[in-house]
């Protein structure tokens, strides 16, 4: 799955864009025709999950609103093409400076060592109100969670899309999910173009206002501390683990799994070395 390259200079506006706005948006990140072969791939991945009595399970709190959304958790389960997108590419190198710890030690200074938190699809159909999504609020620019989300179809005001409040996510408080802010704008995205965010910045998505909404696939890395939404390691297996590369299978939380044996170090984190044993 061939993602763009992005260079220097437009990593340093994409860093710029983050720090001031909470957000930056890739035009194009993958190419507007491979976007929309995966959006009825994820109708299809959806339909068959369906059809064969798998439907993901409603989430709790205030996204249980999307719950009768068409939604495919850990998609990159079912389909390689999203498990490259999440797991490889140059978006990767955005994220660094923001969710890599300095003190990791154990890899490359260039490599990531943050890991991914949930990968996901969805038919953007109910509106979610106004939220963020980390469990603890930091004012100012600290940061421990960052989402990307990659059109598949084109996302607007009309088809689900993303509204969000600039600047908001250096506020360290909640949004009060039953306001409409005034400062709020729509983020409008054409197939294959990739918005990333804090976690902490507020956000919102509207209700679609067409039959057919179209897809949008949804990232979250997170540091590498956090304790992940899935354990994609034992979803994955073995086999497929060792079929990536060692950035890739770090993402995944190979590394940063902990462990069983009571004679173990408590260090959590480990280096390349371990994927040997994976």
């Amino acid at each position: 799955m061939k993602t763009r390259a992005i260079d220097d200079s437009e990593i340093e506006t994409s860093l710029c864009s983050l720090q001031h706005d909470g957000f930056c948006v890739l035009k194009q990140y993958i190419d507007p025709s491979v976007a929309l072969v995966l959006a009825k791939r994820s109708r299809k991945i959806s339909d068959q999950l369906i059809a064969n009595g798998r439907k993901t399970k409603a989430p709790i709190g205030m996204q249980r609103m999307i719950s009768e959304d068409r939604l495919v958790n850990n998609i990159i389960n079912y389909d390689d093409d999203f498990l490259t997108l999440a797991s490889a590419g140059d978006h990767l190198k955005i994220l660094i400076p923001i969710l890599n710890d300095p003190y990791y030690g154990l890899l490359p200074e260039k490599h990531p060592n943050y890991i991914l938190g949930q990968a996901n699809v969805r038919e953007g159909t109910s509106a979610l109100p106004f939220h963020v999504d980390t469990r603890i609020l930091t004012k100012g620019l600290e940061c421990w969670s960052m989402q990307g989300v990659l059109a598949l179809s084109a996302k607007t005001k009309q088809t689900g899309g993303l509204r969000v409040r600039p600047g908001s996510h250096v506020l360290g408080q909640y949004p009060d999910s039953k306001k409409v802010y005034d400062d709020s704008i729509s983020v409008d995205l054409k197939p294959g173009d990739f918005v990333l965010f804090d976690s902490q910045l507020h956000h919102a998505t509207f209700a679609s206002e067409v039959n057919f909404p179209g897809w949008s696939f949804n990232l979250t890395y997170r540091a590498w501390w956090v304790k992940q939404q899935f354990d994609f390691c034992k979803m994955l297996g073995a086999k497929k683990l060792k079929s990536l590369t060692p950035q890739q299978q770090f993402l995944l939380g190979a590394c940063t799994i902990p462990s069983s044996d009571p004679l173990s170090s408590p260090s959590m984190r480990g280096g390349y070395e371990l994927l040997e044993t994976v």
